[in-house]
């Protein structure tokens, strides 16, 4: 029987969603997809890619058999359109692409999203509402926080640990250290140390830009756009 499915989120990001469930389905006719929800209300009643807004978030509660996932990328944001729904004691659903091996050794949470030729080793711990974008390395026994995202090409190496509301940019390089709660790494930098809680590095070698609390700058959450 096919699982219904809704997307939160619209935007670029949510509509590759879309497309993965098109793939999954094609290997294995596993979701129907009845569309997105999106706060954005100049969105609401749109199409994208074939399939409709149906709603602001605050509707969820109208799909009680549907599926769940989050379709946005800012880890702070991707929270926030869980809690939004989380009243209406949602099912969550995991895409994982058919180019995918998973291991009976790896943990993986709720609401995840594993794109195309990313590769898990054994022993992998990932937590609820993880995305682990395209083309991506994970280690063996590396441990991943909720919330957190990891992008394209990057590498995290084996025995790392990620925390929550961690944001991984495209390319980079993690060895085998502790990326704290809320921490962001930007693209194409090469962590070879520690990194504290909410903070910024960049480069090769990182280094910190921000530190302490999140930068309003660098994580704004925005009104009524997930």
């Amino acid at each position: 029987m096919l699982k219904d499915l809704v997307i939160l989120g619209s935007g670029g990001l949510a509509q590759e969603y879309a497309w993965l469930v098109e793939e999954i389905n094609d290997n294995n006719r596993s979701f129907n997809l009845l569309g997105f929800l999106d706060d954005d209300m100049e969105r609401v009643g749109r199409e994208y890619i074939g399939y409709p807004v149906l709603g602001t978030l605050e509707v969820a509660a109208r799909y009680p058999r549907a599926h769940f996932i989050s379709g946005v990328g800012d880890p702070r944001a991707r929270r926030l359109t869980v809690e939004k729904v989380e009243q209406s004691h949602p099912m969550w659903a995991n895409l994982v692409s058919p180019t995918v091996r998973l291991h009976k050794s790896h943990k993986i949470g709720a609401g995840v999203m594993i794109g195309r030729y990313t590769d898990l080793t054994v022993g992998c711990e990932i937590g609820n509402h993880v995305m682990l974008n395209i083309h991506v390395v994970i280690g063996h026994a590396v441990k991943i926080g909720d919330y957190s995202v990891v992008s394209p090409n990057a590498c995290v190496n084996g025995e790392a640990t990620i925390g929550r509301l961690c944001y991984i940019g495209a390319n980079a390089f993690v060895r085998n250290v502790r990326v704290h709660d809320g921490a962001t790494i930007g693209a194409g930098s090469v962590v070879v140390k520690d990194v504290a809680e909410n903070c910024v590095v960049a480069g090769v070698p990182a280094r910190a830009l921000h530190e302490g609390e999140p930068s309003h700058q660098l994580t704004r959450i925005p009104d009524g756009k997930p």
